[in-house]
């Protein structure tokens, strides 16, 4: 994905909205969720900007700086003035973040990002469907045909097949690209890459051979 798309990715108890390619997080998004765990255990919340001031956090963000050769703005980043302001942090300082709010977070941040590696199947899906895209024009009754809309076509005909129709209305409403949304987890890509997988091994082998039998082979996936 060449665009640094704004994503959302699902936690068990919301969402944090993190941009694809640089994977900046919101901190926000972050804290929000952080502190569900804290009340369910009648622990204090932590408030975003009392964390930013502690000595320990500024240490952290130094090391990472003399560590990594990091300039600040990609550790951490503020976009925006005044109450529209939004501040967003790397994944390494959302971790490290999760770990000082609560275990279980910590838990839930890395099973996401680096045990399920949400983000790489992300990108790994686009890659499949470009090469889909690649044999459906080589079908017989596609060769040296303008395919722009079949790909739309079919397109439609895998998100129907993976999502439910309240998921699908609900991203619409919101102009939210669905793949890029919440609902998007680590279960449904990995759906999304079998499905595509699938058909274009079945148009490599020569069972499927037209549009037609392409829209026929998802029916049936």
């Amino acid at each position: 994905m060449k665009t640094d798309q704004l994503m959302q990715i699902a936690f068990p108890k919301g969402i944090i909205d993190i941009f694809h390619n640089s994977q900046m997080g919101s901190l926000k998004d972050v804290f929000k969720l952080g502190n569900k765990y804290l009340v369910e255990n009648d622990e204090e919340v932590i408030r975003l900007d009392n964390f930013l001031k502690r000595p320990s956090t500024k240490k952290y963000i130094n090391n990472m700086i003399k560590k990594y050769g990091y300039e600040r703005k990609h550790i951490i980043n503020a976009v925006g003035r005044g109450r529209g302001a939004v501040t967003y942090a790397n994944i390494q300082f959302i971790i490290y973040c999760a770990t000082e709010i609560n275990d279980f977070f910590r838990m839930d941040v890395i099973d996401t990002f680096i045990n399920e590696k949400i983000l790489t199947k992300r990108d790994d899906g686009g890659d499949d469907f470009k090469e889909l895209n690649f044999h459906l024009d080589n079908l017989i009754d596609r060769k040296d045909k303008n395919n722009k809309g079949i790909f739309i076509q079919i397109a439609m005909k895998l998100r129907s097949k993976i999502f439910n129709p309240i998921q699908i209305k609900e991203c619409k409403e919101s102009n939210m690209n669905i793949w890029n949304s919440k609902h998007a987890n680590s279960v449904i890509l990995m759906k999304r890459e079998n499905y595509e997988k699938t058909l274009i091994t079945l148009i490599r082998m020569g069972f499927v051979k037209s549009y037609e039998d392409v829209k026929n082979a998802i029916e049936k996936l």
